[in-house]
């Protein structure tokens, strides 16, 4: 039996959740019309293991199965951020620390474009059914969530858009809402890579016809790839190559020259119109809420093919309150490239991290305090400096404020970075805003207030560092079990435990 590869293969993926007791095959009929949703919501916030839908309300033979949860967290006795590491082919154990440096080192490896491979050996082109056979409202489409404004097929599929000149190739995520049998519409915003590229039809007077392919159960590495904000013009699969260590196989679309990936579960493909749109939303986002009548006019795709394997699995996110695939994989992979920012632009940063609890709106950034001193700087001007470079790059398009930690700071425990905010920043006077710099449109505190009318402003940068630890060393103990006792009486204490009396 050959090895699995999970990173690679999304088949391989569930069953290596399988092998590790880490998915629920439910066989009971469930609704695609929220109950679905509340299973996974249910899973989500309780770290359970992931759902796998097998006999869904109104599907046919082969369409579809839904897997729910594909990169959320689950308990710590399996690797909390199991599904995560399996997504890149790491030890299911590997902390998100060391998933984030995984990432910036497989950043120094040659890129690895991907090789096109023969319809014949294409599991994504087991069926085929032309523009007259697709019929999107026959599809168990899953409504997630009380007062979405439609089904949203597309939560966990990946976009590809191809600039007109070919050099540029962009797989990414947004949202997608079902419209009728042939239509979907979504988000393609600025600055986002997806409206970039649509852009560049637009230039050349074809931003009525952009060839598109939306890409279901594709490579693991690749959907998770496609949440990074990785430069402009960087072709992801050549990244995700480096990242594997082979390259991704692919297979031309059948209505235009797109190539995706060979193993898709469903490939939806056709044309983005920018001129025809559609009211799109609402729905509910990262941050935890649906808002009645939300709903903004976005472009239209038309689908004019579609491919599928046997017994196709569409993968599925329900966003909402933490921790959910919005978070662990959009909002920590921000992470891996703002700590990248940060050392390519000589900062003296030691780590970054995306908290799961400020639902992807905070970038906490931990400094190396003796390099900090040594830049003989004062608080406000590091803080402009970290302001300046990190809200006018796309790394912080979805960061409305930036926490500023020293180094006895575990960022990765959001009990620890939470007591760092409360006790060592005065508001107010610790927080340098940037009122000219462009807002998160998701964000409820954006789209809910006059300042959606502007798109600008709304972050600061907050800084819990002591200013004495600007000039020097500043003493302290910290109150707890772990920092505040000797290395010997811990270990004493924990290893007594049981002979105290406790569990």
């Amino acid at each position: 039996m050959s090895q699995l590869q999970p990173a690679l293969k999304f088949r391989d993926f569930i069953q290596v959740l399988k092998d590790e007791d880490d998915l629920v095959e439910i066989t009971e009929e469930v609704d695609s019309n929220l109950e679905v949703g509340a299973i996974m919501r249910k899973a989500y916030e309780s770290h359970l293991p992931a759902p796998l839908f097998r006999n869904v309300k109104g599907a046919s033979k082969d369409l579809f199965s839904i897997l729910g949860c594909p990169a959320g967290l689950r308990s710590k006795e399996k690797g909390d951020h199991g599904r995560i590491a399996h997504h890149l082919g790491l030890d299911p154990k590997t902390p998100i620390k060391e998933i984030i440096d995984y990432l910036l080192e497989c950043k120094d490896k040659e890129p690895l474009p991907p090789k096109i491979v023969s319809v014949s050996s294409a599991p994504c082109k087991e069926h085929v059914l032309s523009e007259g056979e697709v019929h999107l409202d026959s599809l168990p489409a899953p409504y997630l969530h009380t007062s979405d404004g439609g089904k949203y097929l597309q939560t966990y599929g990946m976009w590809i858009l191809q600039t007109p000149d070919k050099k540029w190739t962009n797989w990414s995520i947004a949202r997608g809402m079902v419209v009728d049998d042939k239509h979907i519409t979504g988000l393609v915003i600025k600055p986002q890579h997806i409206r970039q590229i649509a852009d560049a039809w637009a230039a050349i007077g074809k931003g009525d016809e952009i060839p598109f392919a939306l890409c279901f159960g594709v490579p693991p590495a690749a959907i998770l790839v496609s949440s990074m904000p990785i430069p402009e013009g960087e072709s992801e699969s050549d990244y995700i190559g480096a990242i594997l260590g082979e390259a991704v196989p692919v297979v031309k679309c059948e209505t235009n020259d797109l190539l995706v990936p060979a193993t898709s579960e469903m490939v939806f493909e056709g044309t983005l119109s920018l001129k025809q749109t559609h009211i799109e939303g609402p729905f509910g986002e990262m941050h935890g809420y649906v808002f009645e009548g939300q709903a903004h006019p976005c472009p239209m795709y038309t689908v004019k093919a579609m491919t599928y394997r046997d017994n196709a699995i569409l993968p599925v996110s329900n966003p909402g309150i933490c921790t959910d695939e919005t978070h662990t994989l959009i909002g920590s992979l921000v992470a891996t490239e703002a700590k990248k920012l940060a050392i390519d632009s000589g900062l003296p940063v030691l780590d970054a991290f995306t908290p799961y609890e400020a639902q992807a709106l905070w970038l906490v950034l931990k400094v190396d305090l003796k390099k900090l001193q040594a830049l003989k700087t004062t608080p406000e001007e590091f803080c402009k400096k970290v302001g300046e470079i990190f809200f006018r790059s796309k790394v912080g398009f979805i960061i409305h404020e930036i926490v500023l930690v020293a180094e006895d700071i575990d960022i990765f425990n959001f009990k620890e970075v939470f007591w760092a905010y409360v006790t060592r920043h005065t508001p107010v006077a610790d927080q340098m805003t940037f009122d000219d710099v462009t807002s998160f449109p998701l964000a409820p505190f954006v789209s809910q207030s006059p300042r959606s009318k502007t798109m600008k402003g709304g972050k600061c940068v907050t800084n819990c560092i002591f200013r004495q630890q600007y000039e020097r060393d500043f003493e302290y103990v910290t109150c707890n079990f772990e920092k505040g006792y000797s290395k010997e009486l811990v270990d004493k204490v924990n290893e007594n435990w049981k002979t105290y009396g406790y569990k």
